[in-house]
């Protein structure tokens, strides 16, 4: 393929300047598909600073009445239909203007909005591959649509066999445009980083000796399980009074407005204020030294998580991670090798997991070395971009 044009959902920039999970893996892959002869860009939302070398940035700029419908959005629940009436707004007005922007393309490459398909005139010869970090093809309200949109794509690449198995479920016509590519990670930036990491965190947070500690990293929204976390650690605290909680993130994005839940977290967390940090939004630059520092990552997710890159991010950092056994993540970690698992929405055995674990410092270390393994020898980018590589070979 000549061209080929990555587009992202309509919020977030690339570079991702303010954050964006899928906007973060997005400016890692493209930058490893730079290559020579091949025309290659990114469409999203203007980032306003300068990007990767042999990537054009095709920016989308905001209009007064996307701002407009956004600020709403931003405002109201998901039980409110204007939130999704402002969703439909966005994406039309952005997905209009991107479809201009591709037309021209070998390869329109879809990241997360198959609403976006719906606004796509694909030409003759011209090739559509949706990748779904989220398994947004099953809203109901939407599947008749999306089973339209469906008819225009040639690969639906999934981040996980959950996310794959679902999709499939409901649009069983396409089965054969459906696959599976695992995420990645880089697993020379996520890594035991030692004395090095105290230091470059001495701006976000000061470490108390002799303590252990634990870290959240992910939205603070209901779905991810962090106030069943806060509930955990009050029975955590109670019986092992040396451990900190540290809880990173914010309800989406950098400079995301504070939510009504995130005030939630904070009165939830009143009784045990003392042993709680609350950092906030940090960048990746952070978060890699803060993943190292820690004594354990806890993923708390109550919903079916598709394949965080936390996890994977954990993984590296050869720090134990816990986390629920939703979505995609059991097929990511084994229980007992690569990490630990725990049913879903369970404080008390979330509690008594982790007291559990702390208490086994070999069993820790054992399952640190083999996780850190487990990234290296099987999800770095380069395998990742391998397998894109096939795929779009594949494509006829």
């Amino acid at each position: 393929m000549d061209s080929i044009a990555i587009v992202v959902p309509e919020l977030l920039p690339v570079p991702p300047v303010q954050g964006g999970a899928v906007e973060h893996w997005v400016d890692e892959a493209s930058r490893r598909m730079v290559v020579s002869g091949r025309r290659l860009a990114v469409v999203s939302r203007p980032a306003g600073v300068a990007g990767c070398n042999g990537i054009e940035y095709i920016g989308i700029p905001w209009t007064p009445i996307e701002r407009f419908f956004y600020r709403i959005k931003e405002r109201i629940t998901w039980k409110n239909p204007l939130r999704y009436l402002a969703k439909i707004q966005n994406v039309y007005s952005y997905g209009m203007r991107l479809a201009n922007a591709v037309q021209d393309f070998d390869v329109v490459y879809l990241h997360n909005e198959p609403n976006i398909l719906l606004f796509l005139c694909k030409r003759p010869g011209q090739k559509i591959v949706l990748h779904m970090h989220n398994d947004h093809l099953s809203m109901l309200l939407f599947r008749p649509f999306y089973r339209r949109a469906l008819a225009k794509v040639d690969r639906v690449i999934c981040v996980s066999d959950y996310i794959r198995r679902q999709a499939v479920s409901h649009f069983p016509e396409y089965v054969d445009k459906f696959c599976v590519v695992f995420n990645a990670t880089d697993p020379d930036v996520f890594k035991p980083y030692g004395d090095e990491a105290e230091h470059q965190l001495r701006d976000v947070i000061q470490l108390e000796s002799g303590k252990q500690y634990l870290l959240y990293v992910g939205r603070l929204t209901s779905v991810k399980g962090v106030h069943v976390l806060i509930k955990a650690f009050s029975e955590i605290h109670r019986r092992m009074p040396d451990v900190r909680l540290i809880i990173t993130g914010s309800s989406f994005f950098g400079g995301a407005a504070k939510t009504a839940y995130e005030q939630q977290l904070v009165d939830l967390a009143e009784p045990v204020s003392n042993a709680i940090v609350f950092t906030g939004y940090l960048p990746h630059d952070k978060l890699k030294y803060l993943y190292s520092i820690v004594d354990m990552i806890v993923l708390p997710s109550v919903w079916q998580d598709p394949c965080p890159l936390v996890v994977l991010e954990a993984m590296a950092s050869g720090t134990c991670l816990l986390s629920t056994a939703v979505g995609g993540v059991p097929e990511v970690m084994v229980n007992g090798q690569t990490g630990v698992l725990v049913e879903p929405d369970n404080a008390e055995i979330l509690a008594e997991a982790v007291c559990n674990i702390l208490g086994d410092a070999e069993s820790m270390d054992e399952m640190q070395i083999n996780a850190r393994d487990k990234i290296i020898r099987g999800y770095t980018w380069n395998r990742l971009i391998g397998e894109l590589n096939s795929l779009f070979g594949s494509l006829k």
